[in-house]
């Protein structure tokens, strides 16, 4: 059948296990069990690639906007990079005769450097971004934020540039008996102190916006992400160095590929899950409930609302949010035509009198409508 990865076993791998055998190594054949965690990571993606679709087109929906889509989407895209640098560095595909045989596009650039690097930058990137609008009060969308950022990827850029120049016997090489690429011991050390510093500058901006006051838990958020990205570090340091043979080891090469992407899913679903979940079943509810909790807990200019309330027919009310007055600058995310740009706030005795005409779109919250109203308000110091 040639050399593809297959369900039966190939004339390849045939060669490669009986190449093992006469040099005394262990040499698992590649085949169904990687076939089948291939499609089932791949189909995921998938998956994920509709759920970003969908986060896209809805992209005005303040829940969702709130999470950055752009950055999320960047994310998830990094995510997928990382699978395909793992495929081939982790000794899933054969790679004779095929481009998969440049083994620094695959293991530098892919895996490391737009995967793994990439994945820990953003997430620190958005963790920044809270540190900013929650503990320094200045705008999410600004110089300040994507500086850093800026100068990270210059340094990664650095990085691979020289790595591509070195000669492969000082970086990564392929192995034509093994059919796999392998590092060189210096180089996977400089490659995990990239990361490790990586993963420090996450876990630091981690620790600063631990006691952040949010409506919507980023801060737990971020500190899960964090751990994450660690047992990721710890785990990929053990596999490297205690096995640096594991892409011939079947058990290990497997586990190690489906340990990094159940933790890329969970990374980026802990994110996402509620608000676009909410989004496709639950939106109007939701919505209310969502702007209704940053009034109650005071935090609008933190989350760029400013918020109107309109009933409308006792059956359904529409809140409608503004980042005051100003559709492309925003603290926490830019608003934009989704939004009514309405300062003004005439809630009158709606509160008091009507209540239970709210009582069917409002199951989320305790009567916490007034919090964050002008003093003209009758119910503005009802919740001080």
């Amino acid at each position: 059948m040639g050399n593809q990865l297959s369900f039966s076993l190939t004339e390849s791998e045939l060669n490669r296990v009986e190449y093992g055998k006469s040099v005394d190594v262990t040499v698992d054949p590649r085949g169904k069990p990687d076939m089948i965690m291939l499609i089932i990571i791949a189909s995921a993606y998938c998956f994920d690639a509709l759920a970003v679709i969908y986060m896209l087109w809805n992209r005005k929906y303040p829940p969702i906007k709130s999470k950055n889509p752009i950055l999320m989407t960047i994310l998830m895209l990094s995510c997928m990079t990382w699978f395909v640098g793992d495929l081939q560095s982790n000794g899933h595909l054969p790679l004779a005769n095929t481009p998969l045989t440049n083994c620094k596009a695959f293991v530098l650039w892919m895996r490391i450097l737009l995967g793994a690097c990439s994945v820990c930058a953003l997430t620190a990137l958005r963790a920044y971004g809270l540190y900013r609008v929650f503990y320094l009060n200045l705008p999410y969308h600004s110089l300040g934020l994507y500086l850093p950022a800026a100068i990270y990827c210059l340094i990664l850029l650095g990085y691979g540039i020289i790595a591509q120049a070195l000669k492969s016997e000082k970086t990564t090489f392929y192995i034509p008996s093994y059919d796999i690429c392998s590092l060189d011991k210096g180089f996977k050390t400089s490659l995990f102190v990239l990361l490790g510093i990586t993963w420090f500058l996450l876990m630091a901006i981690h620790w600063k916006i631990r006691n952040i006051k949010s409506s919507f838990n980023e801060s737990r958020e971020m500190i899960s992400n964090g751990l994450i990205m660690f047992a990721f570090f710890v785990f990929s340091i053990v596999i490297n160095f205690k096995y640096p043979t594991y892409p011939i080891n079947r058990t290990i090469r497997i586990l190690a590929t489906t340990i990094d992407h159940f933790g890329t899913h969970l990374l980026w679903w802990l994110i996402m899950a509620v608000p676009m979940y909410n989004c496709m079943f639950n939106r109007q509810r939701y919505l209310n409930h969502w702007i209704n909790k940053l009034r109650k807990d005071g935090l609008q200019k933190e989350y760029s609302v400013d918020s109107d309330a309109i009933v409308n027919n006792g059956h359904e009310s529409l809140l409608q949010a503004a980042a005051d007055g100003n559709n492309d600058g925003g603290l926490f995310y830019a608003t934009d035509d989704y939004m009514c740009t309405s300062n003004v706030i005439d809630f009158r005795n709606t509160v008091h009198n009507d209540h239970s005409m709210f009582s069917e779109n409002i199951a989320y919250t305790g009567g916490g409508l007034a919090r964050g109203f002008s003093s003209r308000s009758p119910a503005a110091g009802e919740h001080h």
